[in-house]
C-alpha cells in the first residue's frame, strides 16, 4: 500500500514539474490571466493520478495547446438545466423528410441493425437526426477542453459564478431562489465527478480510436460522433458495424449499430415504458423522448404502421 501510494506522490510530482512551463490562456473574463496549467489544473490531476490515469495522456491532453479552460462550460453544464430543452423543430416536415430520405439512403444497414438488435430503424434514424442532422453537424467544441473546465465547476470561485449568474437572471421569490442555488451546488459535484469519469474514459477511449481523440470535437457537453456519444458511452456501448475492425462513430455504419445496441443495453423492449427508458436513459430529458418517438413515427408512416411514441 505504501509504495504504490508513494509511486502516485511521485508521478504527480513529475507531471506537475513538466506542466509547471506551459502557460494556460483564459477563453473567458480572465484572458488578462496568465497561469501556468500545472497550478490551475492541479485539483484535476490529484485526482486523476490516484484514480490510475495514464501520466503520459494526462500530460499531453493539458499540454496540447488546443486544450483551454473555458467558464462557458462550468456554466452551461452546471446550470443549463434552467433553460427548458425544446426539440418541436426536430419532428417537423423538414425533419421528416430529412429522417426519410437518410432511411431510404441507408436501407440495408439500418434493417441488419433493426434485425440485429430489434431497434427499429426509424428510431435509430430519428436519433441521429436530432443528435447531429444525421452527421452534418457534428459540434466544434474541443471534448478535453470540454471535461477539464466542468471538472473545475466544484471549485468554490465557480460555484460562486453560477450562484452570481443565477442572481442576476432570477426573478421568483426568496424560497425559490434558495431551492434553485442548493440544486446548483449538488449539481456542481455531480458535473464535476462526471466530467472526472470521462476524463478518464477518455484514456480508454483514445486506444480504441482511429484517430487521436485529441483531436476530436463534439458537443459543449463532450459527446461526439454522428451519435454523440460520450466517452464513457463509448467504452460500453459502441460498437464496429461495417465489420471493418474499427469503432468509428464518424462513420454512419457505426453509429447506426452503436445507437441500437445503446438502447437495447439500457433496456429497449416490446413495451412502451421500456422503450421510452431507454431513450430517456440516451438524453435525460423527457422532451427529448418525446421528440424521438414522434419523429419515428412520422418517418414510419410512410412505410407502414408503427407506433414508437404510444400515442
Amino acid at each position: 500500500m505504501f509504495g504504490k501510494r508513494k509511486y502516485i506522490t511521485i508521478a504527480m510530482i513529475a507531471l506537475l514539474l513538466v506542466l509547471s512551463s506551459s502557460k494556460i490562456m483564459f477563453s473567458t473574463n480572465f484572458a488578462d490571466k496568465e497561469l501556468s496549467k500545472a497550478d490551475f489544473f492541479k485539483p484535476i490531476v490529484e485526482i486523476l493520478i490516484p484514480r490510475g490515469i495514464d501520466t503520459n495522456f494526462l500530460n499531453e491532453m493539458i499540454y496540447d495547446t488546443r486544450t483551454q479552460f473555458d467558464e462557458k462550460y462550468v456554466k452551461i453544464n452546471v446550470t443549463g438545466f434552467l433553460t427548458k430543452a425544446d426539440y418541436s423543430s426536430h419532428y417537423n416536415n423538414r425533419s421528416v423528410g430529412n429522417t426519410v430520405k437518410f432511411l431510404d439512403e441507408n436501407a440495408a444497414t439500418l434493417q441488419l441493425a433493426e434485425l440485429q438488435y430489434g431497434v427499429p430503424k426509424e428510431v435509430i434514424a430519428s436519433i441521429l437526426w436530432i443528435e447531429t442532422r444525421h452527421g452534418s453537424y457534428l459540434g466544434n467544441h474541443h471534448i478535453a477542453s470540454v471535461y477539464l473546465s466542468t471538472a473545475m465547476c466544484n471549485q468554490p470561485e465557480y460555484i460562486e459564478l453560477n450562484i452570481e449568474n443565477l442572481k442576476s437572471t432570477f426573478k421568483g421569490n426568496d424560497e425559490e431562489f434558495e431551492e434553485l442555488k442548493t440544486k446548483i451546488l449538488q449539481r456542481s459535484d455531480k458535473k464535476a465527478n462526471w466530467a472526472i469519469d470521462q476524463l478518464l474514459a477518455m484514456e480508454k477511449v483514445n486506444t480504441l480510436l482511429p484517430n487521436p481523440i485529441l483531436d476530436i470535437k463534439g458537443s459543449w457537453a463532450g459527446a461526439f460522433g454522428i451519435s454523440q456519444f460520450l466517452p464513457s458511452s463509448f467504452v460500453s456501448w459502441a460498437v464496429d458495424g461495417n465489420g471493418d475492425g474499427i469503432i468509428d462513430l464518424f462513420n454512419t455504419e457505426d453509429a447506426i449499430f452503436s445507437v441500437a445496441n445503446y438502447l437495447v443495453a439500457n433496456g429497449w423492449g416490446i413495451e412502451q415504458e421500456q422503450r421510452r427508458a431507454a431513450v430517456f436513459h440516451y438524453n435525460n430529458s423527457s422532451a427529448y423522448v418525446d421528440a424521438v418517438l414522434k419523429l419515428a413515427d412520422l418517418a414510419a408512416s410512410q412505410f407502414g404502421d408503427s407506433d414508437y411514441s404510444g400515442e
